[in-house]
């Protein structure tokens, strides 16, 4: 017997939520990377090569300092950039990218009733709504630095509530205003909870990441540096490695919490269940092709 499909709009506890997302992975695991990948890969790549450039040219830095090569003392300032400033560029870029390839996969996934999305159906979504996204994104990450600026505990509790804001957007096709208030309804009397999914699904992605990403990524650097003897390319190729592979694991992060936003929207709305209740009497029973007998 066939596997039932994940389900997204149901009300999920705290292990659910965890069981659902490594299941729906599973499920979608080759046509969800390859959406992922294909998508924002560019962006990912980009990213991992001026991410290892940087980390090059400060380990050529340091090195210089430390061997003594250095005429004048060394400025920490040195360090900021116009590089420093375009990986910062390209890594929120690449965020954005990764959050809304995800969202619309699974936007096509529940417009198709759980049916394996194309990527040429994923790409349509992804580019109606990415720069959109980003665009808002610098709003939402504004009111999260002043929160966190003023004291600590408003900016977690906004980055706790404001963290659906990209998938309320595209799921729902809400405005700026409408999205960022419906932020806040949804997480109303929601909020641990919805904190205690993201900080464990985020230790979850970064533990994981770190141990596949330190393995491979350090094996690639001792094999580049006993072939080049250069310290510092060395630094960059395993920057590179660590960074793209981290990337592909963000999917665990991020697949939970879509999963979360479709529980605490049928928590406020039931809609799913609405659904349900609706196509009730549009299910054929085994008494309809049943003639009557004279």
């Amino acid at each position: 017997m066939a596997e039932q499909k994940v389900e997204l709009r149901k009300i999920r506890d705290f292990s659910d939520n965890l069981n659902d997302t490594f299941l729906f992975i599973r499920q979608n695991f080759k046509p969800l990377v390859a959406s992922f990948l294909g998508i924002a890969g560019v962006f990912m790549l980009a990213t991992a090569i001026f991410s290892g450039m940087y980390q090059s040219d400060m380990g050529s830095l340091f090195e210089q300092i430390i061997k003594g090569k250095t005429v004048d003392q060394p400025n920490p300032m040195d360090m900021i950039n116009g590089q420093y400033f375009l990986v910062i560029f390209l890594s929120w870029l690449n965020i954005v990218a990764m959050q809304v390839a995800i969202i619309s996969y699974m936007k096509v996934y529940e417009k198709k009733g759980g049916q394996t999305p194309a990527m040429d159906e994923v790409w349509n979504v992804f580019k109606s709504y990415f720069l959109l996204i980003l665009v808002y994104s610098i709003v939402t990450a504004i009111v999260m630095a002043i929160g966190l600026v003023l004291c600590i505990l408003p900016g977690i509790y906004l980055l706790v509530v404001l963290l659906p804001f990209p998938i309320i957007v595209i799921m729902e096709d809400q405005s700026f205003g409408v999205a960022f208030s419906r932020c806040f309804a949804l997480i109303k009397d929601n909020f641990w909870i919805s904190l205690g999914i993201y900080l464990l699904v985020y230790i979850i992605y970064s533990f994981s990441s770190g141990i596949i990403s330190t393995i491979i990524g350090g094996a690639a650097g001792v094999i580049y540096y006993f072939t080049t003897k250069n310290i510092t390319q060395t630094v960059g190729i395993a920057t590179s490695i660590l960074s793209i592979l981290s990337f592909v694991f963000y999917i665990v992060y991020y697949v939970a919490v879509v999963l979360h936003y479709f529980n605490l929207s049928e928590r406020y709305d039931g809609t799913g269940m609405m659904r349900k209740l609706e196509n009730i009497g549009d299910t054929p029973t085994s008494f309809d092709n049943i003639q009557e007998q004279y």
